[in-house]
């Protein structure tokens, strides 16, 4: 879970509960809630614990959402390969919680532009 990510990050950087809530302009209870996962993350909360973590916006979703290199992707990708690869993550965003991750509607947009783009070179 996002909050038991960003609470080793905190604890690596030896920041209490109370100091990261005040960066976030929150109450220490409210930050407390984001770590026991009982408040979802908003995109706002997300760049601001990346900021005051001085930690990649990317690396506080991995527990959701990693990203990674299908094993199956050849270093030289046609068209269909590409297209049947955007199909099968398009898919894996909508079987997602889109209300629960406020970044999925905009990478289900951008592999929306992808396919749409790949459709005009055609």
């Amino acid at each position: 879970m996002p909050g038991t990510i960003i609470k080793q990050f905190r604890e690596f950087k030896n920041y209490s509960q109370e100091y990261v809530a005040k960066q976030m302009g929150i109450s220490q209870n409210a930050y407390s809630k984001i770590e026991n996962n009982i408040t979802q993350l908003t995109v706002n909360h997300v760049k601001q614990l990346s900021k005051i973590l001085d930690i990649p916006v990317v690396d506080l979703l991995k527990d959701d959402f990693e990203i990674r290199k299908p094993h199956h992707l050849d270093t030289e990708a046609n068209r269909h390969t590409i297209l049947v690869m955007l199909n099968d993550l398009q898919h894996s965003i909508k079987l997602k919680d889109a209300d629960k991750h406020g970044l999925y509607p905009v990478l289900a947009a951008l592999i929306q532009a992808a396919k749409d783009i790949s459709m005009e070179i055609e």
